[in-house]
């Protein structure tokens, strides 16, 4: 399962802040803006990327250490605009699929990609603070904000709102869309997986003792459909605990992810998830194949994020994914 280390931690920012965006569609420019969610629960401001539509010319900007070809700041269409959240994995932040969330502003959606503060809420040690109970928090929150933000309310369609989550995002979407966490499977889960770390260490028997009575489903039920990217978390989640999903679910894995076992998340979920397609598994790939592509001075100072089989491009690989992604959201999000 996915290690929650402090290599991880700054191996992904670094990664995150230093991706380029790939090549879009024509329908649209791609406008960027960023604002501040606040969540009372921790006092902390959650930063989000707004990436959308916009007829205004774009250039080269600086995000963060990233050079972009967005128009910031410009203004949006007067038509009513779908919008999409992305939650990242562990430790990652609002840069870690850009790509995909300009492909899928270039063809008329608004897309949110937020930065949760995962780190800052595992040192707490304080329940409301983990990720697994303050990331489906956060997700209504943004929902909130931009619904009521001025520069969106009145150009975001109410009812039609997306989520894509990969790895530890697919938690989040999972549990803003009606799945309940459960923990009553974990014992006969870590009998048979002893070395798994996050889910069976004794630091993790700990955690969840702790945060067990906040692990609750927050269905939103503004959202009308969800794409799962190497889902995580499996043996959180039971046949019964993700019977009351009932809104359309597009799941894609990685064939060798050397993060998550398979068998146990991908294949768990496409058994037991309703109203879901069967797993597009992406073959040879691993597990960071879907974090957008990097440039060539991430691939030599960190190959394990950026490197992939000689039989997978990354670039091709996204370039298709993309548009599936915007097919799947086309005919869900009417």
């Amino acid at each position: 399962m996915i290690l929650f280390t402090q290599v991880f931690l700054i191996v992904s920012l670094f990664f995150c802040f230093l991706m380029g965006g790939a090549a879009l569609a024509e329908e649209w420019n791609v406008g960027f803006r960023s604002i501040q969610v606040s969540d009372a629960a921790i006092h902390h401001e959650i930063e989000v990327a707004v990436w959308y539509p916009t007829q205004t010319k774009a250039k080269e900007e600086s995000i963060g250490p990233a050079t972009l070809h967005v128009a910031r700041g410009a203004e949006l269409p007067a038509s009513s605009q779908s919008l999409i959240l992305i939650s990242h994995g562990f430790s990652g932040n609002f840069l870690g699929h850009n790509d995909t969330a300009q492909f899928l502003a270039s063809l008329g959606y608004v897309v949110a990609t937020p930065t949760h503060p995962d780190l800052q809420g595992l040192k707490s040690g304080k329940p409301e603070f983990d990720p697994l109970v303050a990331r489906p928090r956060h997700i209504q929150l943004i929902i909130d904000e931009l619904l009521n933000h001025p520069s969106f309310k009145t150009n975001l369609h109410q009812k039609r709102i997306g989520i894509i989550g990969f790895s530890l995002g697919t938690y989040t979407a999972l549990t803003t869309i009606g799945a309940k966490p459960e923990l009553s499977g974990l014992a006969t889960y870590c009998t048979i997986n002893t070395k798994d770390v996050l889910l069976c260490s004794p630091q993790a028997n700990q955690r969840f003792s702790a945060i067990a009575p906040n692990l609750i489903s927050q269905r939103d039920n503004r959202i009308g459909g969800a794409v799962l990217l190497a889902p995580a978390y499996g043996p959180l989640f039971s046949k019964s605990s993700l019977a009351n999903v009932k809104i359309p679910v597009q799941l894609f894995s990685a064939e060798k992810d050397q993060e998550l076992n398979n068998r146990y998340n991908a294949q768990h979920f496409e058994e037991f998830l309703p109203n879901t397609t069967s797993i597009e598994v992406i073959k040879d790939a691993g597990h960071f194949v879907f974090m957008a592509p990097c440039p060539d001075g991430l691939k030599r100072a960190v190959p394990f994020i950026c490197e992939d089989t000689e039989s997978v491009n990354r670039v091709a690989v996204h370039k298709k994914l993309n548009r599936d992604i915007a097919k799947f959201f086309d005919e869900v999000l009417k």
